[in-house]
């Protein structure tokens, strides 16, 4: 089995170190548990449309849940579009977010995007406004299981609240991977720790892939 290693074991040892960050981490957090990046920097291709959900266990806030669901588009062969609504341990949040990739993943280059996001969250009777951008790195490995494609990115995230001496800034450094098998099914996991007022969190997301001509992916 040849894998890219230079890029991979990097990787996994990072995988490691936050697992163990993780669960010292012991900083006051915000509610945002719905900063979470849950995808590559690969894009669909023209014309594929993608649905798909996204439970999350928060690991600063007592272990509780979220779930997720969203809608992923092509808006050209560069940028994605997804949807997403929420809920559980944040009572509600919806977003909507662009993912441009100026360069893809070729040869050894890995795919390097951006991701923007919009983001409404309500808990209580708190209402949260909020900007994300988030570099987004990640490679194509082949292996025994099926394509898998690591990623990281880092989310940084603007928060405003209805008390604007409670507005603040968000930063959360992500790494996970996507796992490719089959071409009307695809899962992958993500680990993202708190760096600064948000929540250390594992989320899980499977996509399920369909075209306008063909539907679902078989």
């Amino acid at each position: 089995m040849k894998i890219q290693q230079a890029f991979v074991l990097p990787l996994t040892f990072a995988v490691h170190l936050i697992f163990i960050s993780s669960f010292l981490t012991a900083a006051q957090t915000t509610q945002a548990a719905y900063l979470a990046v849950a995808e590559t920097a690969e894009l669909l291709r023209p014309g594929d449309y993608r649905i798909g959900v996204a439970p999350q266990l928060l690991l600063t806030s007592g272990n509780s849940l979220n779930t997720a669901a969203y809608f992923d588009l092509s808006i050209n062969p560069s940028t994605n579009s997804r949807l997403m609504i929420g809920g559980g341990d944040t009572d509600f949040w919806m977003s909507g977010a662009a993912k441009w990739v100026p360069f893809p993943d070729d040869g050894r280059q890995p795919a390097i995007g951006f991701k923007g996001s919009l983001i409404y969250a309500r808990e209580a009777s708190v209402n949260f406004y909020n900007f994300q951008v988030a570099p987004i790195i990640s490679k194509i490995v082949n292996t025994e299981i099926g394509k898998l494609n690591p990623y990281v990115a880092l989310p940084v995230t603007l928060i405003y609240t209805d008390n604007k001496k409670a507005s603040t800034s968000a930063v959360q450094f992500a790494v996970g991977t996507e796992w490719v098998d089959r071409k009307d099914f695809q899962a992958g996991g993500e680990l993202g720790l708190n760096l600064s007022n948000s929540n250390s969190a594992m989320t899980l997301f499977f996509s399920f892939p369909f075209n306008s001509k063909e539907g679902f992916r078989k």
